[in-house]
């Protein structure tokens, strides 16, 4: 009788997790890696502008520094230092966390339980909705207006008087960037907590960080992964009031979820911030060059972009696009029918040689 109760248990808790929306990783998860031709990954918004030799020598600078016997207490309180003087905001602000993942995981179990929702925009990052329901908690999709852009009003109404607010402004997937004064009304008139993910700020025009001064119910997300080149790393950080820092930081979060070889990348990669921005200005150089030529194909819409990918919505397509171009081992991101007509694609910007076989197989395949 006991094994049967515990098996009618467990079942049921299966069943739950079964019915959960799965992270569809990106094509290279199911595909083959030893292969003749060269891979062409343009579908999970890597950095490949920063040198690959450049992270390695800091990797091996790192080795022979770090103490893997002790925690990395030292390299937490560094990092959050310089990165304070950096960012203009008080070190006690700044919380680290194993990738952003991590921060939206804990803000969602922080402050929209029990009976609190969480309110997103349509389309946005996955992850938001998707962490949500893991949590048991009820998420709502407020859509964009057709030129993309963000109806505050709709999204206050959405949200009630409480909750959580997630913006990611520049937004993934459209790559726009949503004007100052649109976040800021929401952030002055929703009396819960507004989240923006600002992953992509440094692709972008301008940043709303220190703005968690003036605003005790606003967080700002942000990410190594992309700006810095190191995804693999998985390091993100949030900026909020002193307060709220605090209590995540010592209350929700697992301690030393960050390794110190992490940690200590990222320090150095922060002290040669200036010697990088060049790779960054070179990132943003080849998205215009990349979005030129996807301009000049036949039934490809084309998205102006604050991010390192860019969106097209290929007009006569019904996904099969997509499959054709794994195909033929590049693979780009599939984000669907997003629009009346059309089936909707993000494109990270690759260097040049990739972006150009790309556009080569996109014209013969369109």
């Amino acid at each position: 009788m006991k094994e049967k109760n515990s098996g009618t248990w467990l079942e049921g808790k299966l069943k739950r997790l079964s019915m959960l929306e799965p992270y569809t990783f990106p094509e290279l998860w199911n595909a083959k890696i030893e292969h003749s031709e060269p891979l062409i990954k343009l579908d999970a918004n890597e950095n490949y502008f920063i040198p690959k030799e450049l992270i390695s020598k800091i990797l091996r600078e790192v080795a022979s520094e770090v103490d893997l016997r002790l925690y990395p207490v030292a390299e937490y309180k560094q990092l959050t230092e310089v990165l304070a003087k950096k960012l203009k905001v008080p070190p006690e602000s700044i919380v680290m966390g194993s990738g952003s993942s991590q921060l939206i995981d804990a803000i969602i179990y922080s402050f929209a339980k029990p009976r609190d929702k969480v309110v997103s925009l349509k389309p946005s990052f996955s992850l938001y909705r998707m962490r949500s329901k893991v949590h048991g908690v009820k998420f709502v999709e407020v859509p964009l207006n057709d030129d993309l852009s963000m109806d505050s009003e709709s999204v206050l109404k959405a949200a009630g008087k409480s909750g959580v607010i997630f913006i990611c402004s520049p937004n993934n997937p459209t790559g726009n960037q949503f004007p100052q004064e649109s976040v800021l009304s929401i952030v002055e008139s929703f009396p819960g907590l507004v989240v923006l993910d600002e992953a992509y700020v440094d692709f972008a025009d301008f940043s709303l960080i220190t703005k968690i001064i003036e605003y005790q119910n606003l967080v700002v997300l942000r990410s190594f992964s992309k700006t810095y080149g190191i995804a693999g790393g998985r390091l993100g950080y949030l900026v909020a009031n002193t307060e709220l820092a605090e209590l995540l930081r010592s209350r929700v979060l697992r301690p030393y979820s960050v390794s110190s070889v992490t940690l200590r990348v990222a320090l150095k990669l922060l002290e040669n911030h200036d010697t990088l921005m060049p790779y960054i200005e070179g990132l943003k150089e080849e998205r215009k060059v990349l979005q030129r030529a996807l301009n000049g194909l036949s039934g490809i819409e084309v998205f102006d972009s604050k991010t390192n990918f860019i969106l097209v919505n290929v007009l006569t397509d019904d996904g099969s696009l997509g499959d054709k171009l794994a195909s033929r081992r590049i693979y780009i991101r599939k984000i669907g029918k997003i629009f009346t007509k059309g089936y909707a694609y993000r494109i990270t910007v690759g260097l040049p040689e990739m972006n150009s076989r790309l556009v080569e197989e996109l014209k013969a395949l369109i």
